[in-house]
Parts: structure tokens; C-alpha cells; sequence
């Protein structure tokens, strides 16, 4: 497991560094408003895109070992690509039909036009990596997460200085991207269209469209639980604090995701294979582990992160920013480690028991009570408003969901290794608060060397996710392995 972890680090590492490097420049050519007007336009797609095509997606990752133990991978790819295309052909016309009919005001006008195919696209692009997921092409996993983030910044950056200061810009380089990264799985793209392709099974297309079905609705409860605020923000707030609170949450979200993508990139597709090969008892320990494996990453990334805000605000983003990113970033931290601990292990269980309409029990609930939430406390207390209402509603999606998913499938959590994770993080909380540097990047870089430092040996030696007793148990193989043989 920890070699699958370690092997997809190319794909979370670059992109994390391309998103810092995205928000140290735009929030330098952008104003508030002018970034909060991007941010309105992206999440809109992101909505779009995380509400309907999320599924797929998901569905390939949990079908596909079982595909290949029946040896009709291309079977299972046909039916997938076919579906796909049949919803953004019903996503498209609505769409356009929305644009003609609807009058946009003239800063989001061009930004939502290309916004449509851009969202399109990157979705195309996830379900070509979730195949690269499942068959564990990890080169080729690493390779185009790593391009499609460099591309969309730098296409995007050149946009900004060539056509203009504005939303579109950033949005049309996003676009050019993700067509260039899909065209690399080119012949998996149009492999339901070649001659000689598989037959279609109907009844497996239909397997497939009932797991991936109710996702959609489980999708797009989440994905509105975890970006409506933003919209009402905008709506009520103004587009200057919604750029600030944008800033604050991309610098949270990117890295938080890239580390519980990381973990999950590997152990999702092997906790599938143990089920399929092993039965439920064996994929329930594989869970645990799992589990542990996320929170001794998460756990540490998010507390250091809310300790080194202002560090963090004043090196990475501009002036007019920094305040506001800085006394948000401590809250948006800790919604992030629940965000990640729910999305990332909770809902695992969902999957693996084949129910995942489930969620929608914890994710409804949530949802209108963060919309209601936000409604009181926007107007009055403005982007705090909507940090701390995002904040008290993921981790009731945690608790709840913790409860409910339990009745579905066996998942746990080593209650002794998850107590260990959390003394682990004490030693670097007291050194980051005790010690202090100088705002700007050498303060930050100390802060973050610190931090790591106390975290990584306090691990080692309490042995978090057992991994010093793995490692002295590989170097004892080692060293057996070069021991001569006697009589040789």
C-alpha cells in the first residue's frame, strides 16, 4: 500500500506546487473582484462538473477489477465512454439553450461560454484517469496529472498578458489544457466508435448506469453542500469578499485534496481488489489501514497549515489579500480535515457496500442546513459567516456519516494507532505557536521545516501507521538478503 502511495507522488506533488504558484500570480494581476469573479465562473463549473460527471468516473474504479478478473476490460471501457457521451450531449443543449435566453452581465459573459466545453473536457480527462487509476498505469497517471496542471497555468497566464486581464483568460487556458490532455488517451476516447470494437453488452451498460445513477444525486448534494457558499457569498457578500474567501479556500482546498487524493489514488482501487479477491473481512482491515494512512497525513498538513496562516498570506498572495486569507485560513483548515476524512475514508464504505444513495441521508441534511446558514449569516457576518457554517456542517456529515455507514459496511478505525496520530501532531502545535519567524518566505519555509521536522520524528517514534516497525522489517530482509550463503 505504502509503495502504491509513494509511487503516485509525482501527480499530487506537482499540481499542489502549480496551484501555489496559480494563486501567488493571479492574486498579483487580479483584483478581489476581479478573482472573485473567476472564482464564481469556475465554481459554477466545478458544480456542473462534480454534480454529473463525478460518477462515472467512480463506477469505472469500483467495476473495473472485476472486469478484468472476467478478462472484458474493453467491454466495461465501451459501456463507460458511451455513457459519457450520452450525458454531455444532454448536458450541452440545455446549456446552451441557457446561454442564448439568459442575459449574462458582460464580466461573466465570454467566461461562462468557454466555461462549458472547459468543464466538458476536464471531465473527460477524469474518467481517462480513473481507467489509468484502476489499471494501475501509474506512469501515465503521473504524467498527465502533472502536464494538464502545468499546461492550465501557464496557458492561462499567457492568456492573462495576451487577451486581457480578465476571467476568461484564466478559463481559456483551463480549456486548451484539458483538450490537449484528453487527446493523450485518444484511442480510448474514440475506442466505441472504431471497427472490430467490443460488442455492447446492454445488460452490463445497465449495471453500470444503476451503480452510477444514484451517485449523481449523492454527487450533486455534495458538491452544492461544498460550493454554495461561495454562490451566496458572491450573491450577498460582493464579489471582492468572495475573492478574498476564493484565495483562502483554493489554499486550503489544492493542497489538502492533492494529500488525501494521494492516499486514496492507491488505496481505493486496492481496497476494491481485496473485496473482489479476499471478501469483506479482509477489505474491512484494508479500510482501517487506510484510514490511519489518511489521518497521519491529513491530520498534521491541516493543523500546520492553520498554525503558519500568516505566513502562508503574507508570502503567497497579494496585498489587497492578505488580511482576510490569513484570519480564514485557521477555519478552513479544519473544514478541509473534515471534508477530507468524510470524503476520503467515510463515503469509502458507501461504495464498498454497493449503496452509495446512502449518503444522501447525511449529505441532504447538511446541505439545507448550510444553505439556511448561510442565508443569517452571510449578510451579517460576511465571509466568516460562510467559513463557519461550512465548518459546522462538514463535520456533521463526518459524525452522521460515521453512524449510518457503519450499518452498511464494516468500517473501522485502529482506535490506538488514530490516538497516536494525534499525539504525533502535539510536538509540532507547541513548537509553531512557542516559535516564531519573520513574515515572508524564510519565515515560512522555517515554520514549515519546524512543523515537519517535530511531526516526522514525534511519528516515528510513537510508530503512526506502524510504518518505523515496516521499515526496520524491510531493512532486516535487506540485510538477510546480502548475508552470504554458507557453503558458497
Amino acid at each position: 500500500m505504502y509503495r502504491q502511495i509513494l509511487g503516485y507522488i509525482p501527480a499530487n506533488v506537482i499540481p499542489a506546487i502549480v496551484a501555489v504558484l496559480m494563486i501567488f500570480a493571479y492574486t498579483r494581476l487580479l483584483s478581489p473582484a476581479g478573482f472573485g469573479t473567476y472564482s464564481y465562473i469556475f465554481s459554477a463549473a466545478l458544480v456542473l462538473q462534480g454534480s454529473l460527471f463525478y460518477a462515472l468516473p467512480v463506477a469505472v474504479m469500483r467495476f473495473f477489477p472485476g472486469a478484468a478478473l472476467a478478462r472484458r476490460e474493453g467491454g466495461l471501457l465501451k459501456e463507460a465512454y458511451i455513457l459519457f457521451y450520452a450525458l454531455a450531449a444532454a448536458v450541452t443543449a440545455p446549456a446552451i439553450g441557457a446561454m442564448l435566453l439568459v442575459d449574462l452581465p458582460a464580466q461573466y459573459r465570454l467566461a461562462a461560454i468557454l466555461a462549458l466545453p472547459m468543464m466538458l473536457f476536464r471531465s473527460l480527462v477524469q474518467l481517462n484517469q480513473s481507467v489509468n487509476r484502476s489499471a494501475n498505469w501509474m506512469r501515465r497517471y503521473n504524467t498527465i496529472e502533472c502536464v494538464h496542471a502545468i499546461l492550465g497555468f501557464g496557458l492561462g497566464l499567457l492568456a492573462l498578458f495576451l487577451l486581457g486581464r480578465g476571467a476568461d483568460s484564466i478559463i481559456l487556458g483551463l480549456l486548451i489544457a484539458a483538450i490537449l490532455c484528453s487527446l493523450a488517451d485518444i484511442r480510448r476516447v474514440a475506442s466505441p466508435f472504431q471497427p472490430g470494437a467490443v460488442p455492447l453488452d446492454r445488460t452490463e451498460l445497465g449495471k453500470l448506469l444503476a451503480y452510477a445513477a444514484p451517485l449523481v444525486a449523492v454527487a450533486a448534494t455534495g458538491t452544492i453542500l461544498q460550493n454554495s457558499d461561495r454562490f451566496l457569498l458572491g450573491s450577498l457578500g460582493g464579489a471582492e469578499a468572495l475573492g478574498i474567501f476564493a484565495v483562502a479556500y483554493s489554499l486550503v482546498e489544492r493542497p489538502t485534496t492533492v494529500i488525501c487524493t494521494s492516499i486514496t489514488t492507491a488505496t481505493f482501487p486496492y481496497v476494491v481488489q481485496v473485496l473482489e479477491h479476499q471478501g469483506q473481512e479482509a477489505a474491512r482491515l484494508q479500510v482501517g489501514r487506510n484510514g490511519v494512512a489518511l489521518l497521519a497525513v491529513t491530520l498534521p498538513t491541516c493543523v500546520g497549515l492553520a498554525l503558519t496562516s500568516d505566513y502562508v498570506a503574507a508570502s503567497l498572495v497579494g496585498p489587497a489579500f492578505r488580511a482576510g486569507v490569513a484570519a480564514l485560513l485557521p477555519i478552513m483548515c479544519h473544514t478541509a480535515l473534515a471534508r477530507g476524512l468524510r470524503a476520503h475514508f467515510v463515503d469509502h464504505g458507501y461504495h464498498l457496500s454497493g449503496n452509495p444513495l446512502a449518503m444522501l441521508w447525511t449529505y441532504v441534511p447538511a446541505m439545507i442546513l448550510n444553505i439556511a446558514l448561510d442565508l443569517i449569516l452571510i449578510p451579517r457576518y460576511g465571509m466568516f459567516g460562510a467559513a463557519w457554517t461550512a465548518l459546522l456542517c462538514q463535520w456533521l456529515t463526518v459524525v452522521s456519516g460515521w453512524i449510518l455507514v457503519r450499518r452498511l459496511f464494516p468500517v473501522w478505525l485502529p482506535l490506538g494507532q488514530a490516538i497516536r496520530c494525534v499525539l504525533a501532531v502535539v510536538p509540532m502545535g507547541v513548537g509553531l505557536v512557542l516559535v516564531r519567524f519573520p513574515l515572508g518566505w524564510s519565515g515560512l519555509f522555517a515554520a514549515v521545516a519546524l512543523g515537519a521536522g517535530l511531526y516526522v520524528a514525534s511519528a516515528l517514534a510513537l510508530d503512526v501507521g506502524e510504518v518505523r516497525s515496516l521499515a526496520l522489517q524491510w531493512l532486516r530482509r535487506r540485510m538477510r538478503q546480502k548475508q552470504p550463503v554458507p557453503g558458497e
